[in-house]
């Protein structure tokens, strides 16, 4: 009779266990789900910074190919400015072979072609001033954003 009384206490027994194990497996299933939804949404999350950073990057090149088309504009207007003022000095020692009256006036007229010139050319070089640190800028903007 012993032997009849103890076999069912140990099926009861393992059947314990056997609910304790399944009780363990299905908790640690849940939290792996859980940890699962959260690295999901976090990968969500990256990727759309991921988009947006890319997007800045786009946006920053082109404004560096902007900068750049900028510089060479200002520089094409300097030496133009430049190649102005050399035929304009080369009128000058021309015309002053001729009369003195005549000459005088024109260098009056020079003399005011160039400091317009000297005008044009600060302006002109404080814009390349500004331009240059857009650029730098940019440049710092596009680092940053690519070391993240």
């Amino acid at each position: 009779m012993t032997t009849s009384r103890f076999l069912p206490i140990l099926n009861l027994v393992g059947c314990v266990l056997i609910t304790g194990i399944i009780l363990a497996q299905w908790l640690k299933e849940r939290g792996l789900d859980t940890q699962i939804h959260e690295l999901n949404r976090q990968l969500v999350a990256s990727r759309d910074l991921y988009q947006a950073e890319k997007t800045r990057v786009g946006a920053l090149e082109s404004d560096i190919v902007q900068l750049k088309e900028s510089i060479e504009s200002t520089v094409r207007a300097r030496k133009e400015t430049e190649e102005a003022m050399g035929k304009l000095v080369a009128e000058r020692d021309a015309q002053s072979a001729g009369h003195v009256a005549t000459s005088q006036e024109q260098a009056k007229i020079w003399e005011q072609a160039i400091a317009d010139r000297d005008a044009k050319l600060r302006g002109l070089n404080e814009d390349l001033i500004t331009t240059r640190l857009r650029l730098d800028e940019a440049v710092s903007r596009l680092k940053t954003a690519g070391a993240r």
